[in-house]
């Protein structure tokens, strides 16, 4: 199995990428919640953060939950068209559209470290083309109980 890793202005190539199953090592921090869902975007909603939800079987099993084919709902900040139009380009302008799910599969996901000083869950996911890892960053933090923003892939 070969893998390929983009940084930086390397990404710019991954639209020729984007047709195959991909790999990501994730990170995911609880406790904020951003409208852009990463920590670039503008605060929204804090808490504080609940250990027991950060125990290494709580989070072992809700990420084995989302195994499988599910639909999943892109972020507003995405470079999905509607009508011809980017998501992110209405979401900057504060304009409403529909948003719809997508089909997506998760083929595996493993839990790497649990830093529970900085709320942070580090994972590996193997997934279809088409996965947003920030908004499953935020099912993920939905199910064990929390909010996050700071997700990140590489």
């Amino acid at each position: 199995m070969s893998f390929l890793c983009l940084y930086g202005k390397g990404t710019k190539i991954s639209k020729y990428l984007i047709e195959h199953d991909k790999i990501y090592e994730a990170v995911i921090r609880l406790g904020v919640k951003t409208d852009t869902g990463d920590r670039e975007g503008e605060i929204l909603e804090e808490k504080k953060i609940d250990l027991q939800n950060l125990e290494k079987e709580k989070v072992e099993k809700v990420l084995l939950s989302f195994l499988g084919i599910q639909m999943q709902m892109p972020p507003i900040y995405s470079a999905i068209k509607v009508n011809g139009k980017k998501l992110y380009e209405y979401a900057r302008k504060g304009e409403q559209v529909e948003i719809k799910p997508r089909q997506i599969e998760i083929y595996k996901i493993s839990l790497n470290k649990i830093d529970e000083e900085n709320s942070k869950i580090y994972f590996t996911v193997h997934t279809s083309k088409g996965t947003y890892i920030r908004s499953l960053c935020e099912d993920i933090a939905k199910a064990l109980g929390e909010i996050r923003y700071d997700g990140g892939a590489k």
